[in-house]
């Protein structure tokens, strides 16, 4: 991971940068040191509780004490320096639809959304800034870095709080789009509460089930057709609720782990190893085989529905042979 922190805390630099989070609803009473870790994925207790001490992390009023619990809604900062990245070039990304609240694009894999500990330019916030300058898109909703598909972002004030609140409150319909491992036959509806692993494990960010304070998650999951050259099926995603990682946690735990997922197909000591570049066995594919593949909503009284095909490194997972 890159450096946070300089010979001097990075809030008294002059070229040091900040990102501004806000403190789910519920996450509601998180310490400060454990919600810095939930947010950067595989930040160390000790690393966190550091860049509180150095003044780094803080609240927008001030510093923290690592065990300063945070309230719903609570804005806080990470100051560091920049990452030793070039800037992101406007490479094509196409956009679906756009007008005057939103736009709607098909993004593609292997592309964060917002700044990280590890990509502060290659986001595609970044190239939102750089599309549209004058009048910068928020996006309202997350998809991870390896998930391709169809993402709404706002262009006012309005529609983002009209949007965001409708995805909150389960009203905006997705689709999603998955290969994944063994003979699925039946469909699923998947219910299986969800928590954050955390200091349970050697991976803080997986989402586990056995958690008596976990929280509901609800997936529905159809079979679309098993190819049985490959062992893998593709299925169709509508989850009901919006957890990290829900799809690919739930689907795992049915035993129908996502191809090319690294964490939940392949274990957590391959994806420690994986991330440090020191893995032996080369993932079943190059990133997890998951797609927004379609997204559904009413905005001021109009419905909108907008979809992306699912892309060719999905379909090359389907053999020829059962796609004829």
């Amino acid at each position: 991971m890159p450096q946070l922190k300089t010979s001097q805390p990075a809030y008294l630099h002059p070229k040091a940068v900040v990102q501004t989070w806000h403190v789910p609803p519920f996450m509601g009473g998180i310490r400060a040191d454990q919600y810095l870790v939930y947010k950067i994925g595989r930040l160390s207790r000790t690393r966190a509780q550091n860049l509180i001490i150095s003044g780094d992390f803080r609240s927008v009023e001030g510093s923290l004490k690592a065990s300063r619990r945070f309230f719903g809604g609570e804005a806080v900062q990470l100051w560091r320096m920049p990452p030793d990245e070039a800037p992101l070039t406007l490479k094509k990304i196409d956009i679906l639809f756009e007008n005057d609240d939103f736009v709607v694009i098909n993004k593609p894999t292997d592309l964060v959304i917002h700044p990280t500990a590890r990509h502060l330019y290659q986001t595609l916030t970044h190239w939102f800034f750089q599309k549209y300058p004058e009048n910068t898109p928020h996006p309202c909703h997350r998809l991870d870095r390896e998930t391709s598909g169809v993402l709404i972002a706002a262009r006012n004030k309005k529609t983002q709080s009209h949007l965001k609140t409708a995805f909150m409150l389960g009203k905006i319909q997705k689709t999603y789009l998955a290969v994944v491992r063994g003979n699925m036959e039946n469909p699923l509806h998947i219910t299986w509460p969800l928590a954050l692993q955390g200091d349970r494990g050697l991976v803080r960010i997986r989402m586990i089930r056995d958690d008596e304070n976990g929280l509901i998650s609800e997936t529905y999951v159809q079979p679309l057709q098993y190819y049985p050259d490959s062992d893998r099926t593709l299925v169709e995603c509508h989850p009901k609720t919006g957890r990290q990682h829900q799809i690919r946690a739930h689907l795992s735990l049915e035993g129908f782990p996502i191809v090319g997922d690294k964490l939940y197909a392949m274990g957590d000591e391959y994806f420690d190893a994986f991330t440090q570049n020191k893995a032996i066995k080369r993932p079943d594919h190059h990133r997890q085989a998951l797609h927004a593949h379609a997204i559904s909503f009413e905005l001021f009284g109009k419905n909108y529905t907008f979809v992306s095909p699912l892309p060719a490194d999905l379909l090359s997972l389907l053999t020829p042979r059962d796609m004829s």
